[in-house]
């Protein structure tokens, strides 16, 4: 019975390994190629850099207002290079904007405000545990409007995800819940991010396409990267890390431990200190007025690191993403909308149909 119980609770400790994808950011921390140990160690510097940057949340949905010449300065610390970016990051918000640009009738339709409802399903693999399924929701309110050249852009609010649920696991073994929204957690607030055009070859690459054929509008929000725990210079092309002594990773959140923390409640619960790197793309069509949907195209990579104190859990995660299951939302609102009015009333705004909700977690 006591090796029996053993091997449930090493089981279960695999469900740490949460997929949360996303589509939208900014470049986060700013993509620093050294590990913050000498800036980037304090809870309280990293978290005002980063969020008053826009270098945790970027835009996906936040305000990807970073210069993507910005994400090569990768020799200065968090601290530094949010710090010495926070001006310009939030005067060129405005600053970056034309006054006068020609934007067709089409494109002046998606300028605006949008609550934002991501719903991400996948499963989960590592060497305990095969096929553990999980379903992610992210609530954002975001921006489209157009950046310093008359091109519509796609941008997260004040530089965060509102709010992150998840629900994970289908037995007794597995299940729980990832503590995303824990007042001391950064996991909506931190993180690196690219859009196309930030990638080493493809400035100019579109990060927003919408088009009108047959009378129907369509929208795509191309391939973007989002990064916690570790720096790179290109994430679409680096490989992933894959072992603790990576020099880049690195205290992504501040908090005096490695990589990035986040904790899980559940038959085991703890912290886990992992890095992640995620891919989005997201397409769909105007189904009614000031009404968006479509499907999310993304990818999920998961190392945790071995100083996680559960001993179970390390190297690499293995996640299937399932877009068939994967779901979004933008409902257009009023300029003024922030998290918290959108947190109130997301039952009323939002009425996309979760394809999760009546689909046993198997």
């Amino acid at each position: 019975m006591k090796k029996f119980m053993i091997s449930i609770a090493a089981i279960c400790a695999v469900i740490f390994f949460i997929s949360c994808g996303d589509n939208t950011s900014t470049k986060q921390d700013e993509n620093n190629t050294e590990p913050d140990t000498e800036n980037g160690t304090g809870d309280e510097n990293v978290k005002d850099d980063e969020t008053e940057n826009g270098n945790g949340n970027g835009n996906v949905e936040e305000t990807d207002s970073d210069d993507p010449a910005d994400s090569g300065d990768q020799t200065d610390s968090v601290e530094e290079t949010d710090s010495d970016d926070q001006a310009d990051s939030e005067d060129q918000t405005d600053s970056d904007e034309p006054e006068n640009c020609e934007l067709s009738e089409l494109e002046q339709e998606f300028v605006g405000t949008w609550a934002q409802k991501i719903i991400l399903r996948s499963k989960s693999s590592t060497t305990l545990a095969k096929n553990v399924p999980s379903v992610t929701t992210r609530y954002l309110v975001v921006e489209i409007k157009p950046d310093a050249n008359c091109k519509l852009d796609f941008n997260k609010k004040a530089d965060q995800i509102c709010r992150t649920d998840n629900r994970t696991g289908d037995n007794i073994a597995n299940k729980g819940v990832v503590k995303f929204n824990e007042p001391d957690s950064k996991f909506n607030t931190i993180f690196h991010h690219w859009k196309p055009a930030d990638l080493p070859g493809h400035e100019g690459e579109a990060y927003l396409e919408i088009a009108e054929e047959g009378g129907e509008k369509t929208f795509k929000l191309n391939k973007d990267w989002e990064l916690r725990g570790a720096n790179m210079s290109d994430p679409s092309t680096e490989d992933m890390v894959a072992n603790k002594n990576d020099a880049r990773i690195f205290d992504h959140d501040g908090d005096g431990n490695a990589a990035f923390t986040i904790k899980f409640n559940g038959f085991v619960s703890g912290p886990m200190y992992y890095v992640q790197r995620l891919s989005h793309v997201l397409t769909g069509k105007v189904v009614g007025e000031g009404k968006i949907e479509g499907n999310v195209e993304w990818s999920d990579e998961q190392f945790a690191h071995p100083d996680t104190p559960n001993a179970t859990l390390k190297g690499q995660k293995t996640t299937v993403t399932d877009t068939s299951m994967s779901v979004f939302q933008l409902v257009k609102v009023d300029d003024s909308m922030d998290c918290a009015t959108l947190l109130e009333n997301a039952n009323s705004i939002f009425d996309i149909a979760d394809p999760n909700t009546d689909v046993p977690l198997d």
